[in-house]
């Protein structure tokens, strides 16, 4: 008899994205990711202070009471090397945003980091930008150069860009911002009946 791995068959483009609730904090027993501290923050309950302080706030998507991922958001400001919307007519280099502090994924969770990715970018264009102006969703892409890991590329295929192309590889610091342009996603809640 094969042995069945955690997650199998599990559609995760069809699960449900949940807020961090105490309940929900009480999941992450064998959580694996590829990035350990990921696990840490949720096991040595990181997470939970940062949302119990109003610093962030947590999603998670689980099953059977196995935690899949999670993604916290915060408020940003992105400050661009350019005039990312001076054909607006808009000349400002810093605009409102909503980032993504953090998300890990369990590495037996097939495409639950891009779920949770989607989710985000749809929550803050339908839910966040009705109430406040926020235009772009950010992200500091990890990358470590000792583990050869850069999570850039993940990001770029949802469709993320670098607020600075040219900043060189490797990085000064151990991530590159990126952004995401969340107008056309608001847009679609303009253009949606009531």
């Amino acid at each position: 008899m094969p042995l069945i791995k955690k997650f199998d068959g599990v559609n995760f483009s069809e699960q449900m994205v949940s807020e961090l609730t105490p309940d929900l904090a009480l999941l992450g027993q064998g959580f694996r990711c590829k990035r350990p501290e990921f696990q840490t923050f949720w096991k040595k309950g990181r997470i939970l202070r940062e949302v119990n302080a109003h610093t962030s706030r947590c999603w998670v998507v689980h099953c059977e009471n196995c935690l899949a991922a999670y993604i916290t958001l915060l408020a940003d400001r992105l400050i661009a090397t350019e005039k990312l919307l001076e054909e607006e007519d808009i000349k400002y280099t810093t605009f409102p945003a909503i980032k993504i502090g953090l998300l890990a994924a369990d590495e037996r969770a097939s495409k639950v980091g891009k779920r949770m990715v989607e989710w985000a970018l749809e929550y803050a264009a339908f839910t966040i930008a009705p109430l406040v102006g926020v235009r772009f969703m950010t992200v500091d892409a990890f990358y470590d150069k000792d583990n050869g890991y850069d999570i850039s590329g993940f990001y770029q295929k949802i469709g993320f860009m670098f607020v600075n192309p040219d900043e060189q590889i490797p990085p000064i610091h151990s991530y590159r911002t990126m952004y995401f342009d969340l107008k056309p996603l608001i847009d679609l809640v303009t253009r949606l009946p009531n």
